[in-house]
């Protein structure tokens, strides 16, 4: 996403990673909706995200609820990536949520 004008700085690129990231930490110690993950990004790219962390075993699909929740395997990943997040600082304001 490219955004013109003043606005221009304040645009940042996530990469896939970061992206799985965010919506495995975000789905721990809470079931989460799709509609809510969609914050992370397009609802149609959204999609394959969730795929690609189910088949990875990082985040399970409760069918009666329809939400995701992460797995032990998820929260292992996001711990691990924390540590990493926290040997680089400057990497720190881009994972916020």
């Amino acid at each position: 996403m490219l955004v013109e004008g003043r606005d221009r700085g304040k645009t940042k690129y996530r990469d896939k990673c970061q992206i799985f990231y965010l919506i495995v930490k975000s789905c721990i110690g809470k079931s989460q909706t799709k509609n809510r993950l969609s914050y992370y990004s397009s609802y149609r790219r959204l999609n394959y995200y969730l795929a690609d962390l189910v088949r990875l075993g990082l985040l399970r699909f409760d069918e009666t609820q329809h939400r995701f929740l992460a797995t032990p395997k998820g929260n292992e990943f996001v711990r691990k990536y924390d540590n990493i997040i926290e040997f680089v600082p400057s990497l720190k304001s881009d994972y916020e949520i």
